[in-house]
């Protein structure tokens, strides 16, 4: 999707249906649907953000890729963006206004991390997992 404001509420949109078609809604839904925001807002400041009444060209606009997988054993999330930094928990104020996605990351998820890409464009992944506990009654 296209790194603009937009994306985000569409993003939470998307795991609400996908969490749901899979059953673990109720599970992990509010948690995956709250850090899935957080690291697609940090995709979006990582990858530049166009300014109010920037004429925007679609071939031009960065984009940003969300993914959810889910196993026998994890729900896990995904998001890659062209930002090069390496993702780290800042020291964010109390009148901050950023700087607490990856915080709340490390409270909602069961583990966080990220990994360098480099093809077909040089960027990163940042993605978050879940334990899910599917006991098969046995």
């Amino acid at each position: 999707m296209a790194a603009l404001p937009t994306a985000i509420p569409l993003v939470r949109s998307f795991a609400r249906a996908k969490l749901s078609a899979w059953g673990v809604e109720a599970d992990h839904g509010w948690e995956c649907q709250q850090v899935l925001s957080e690291l697609v807002t940090n995709a979006f400041d990582a990858t530049g953000e166009p300014l109010p009444g920037e004429l925007l060209v679609l071939d031009e606009l960065a984009m940003i890729l969300v993914q959810l997988r889910i196993s026998a054993q994890h729900l896990i999330v995904e998001v890659r963006d062209s930002g090069d930094g390496r993702p780290h928990i800042p020291d964010a104020g109390v009148n901050d206004e950023g700087g607490r996605g990856l915080r709340l990351a490390t409270m909602l998820a069961g583990a966080w991390g990220w990994y360098p890409v480099t093809a077909p464009q040089p960027g990163k992944v940042v993605w978050a997992s879940w334990s899910l506990d599917r006991n098969t009654g046995s």
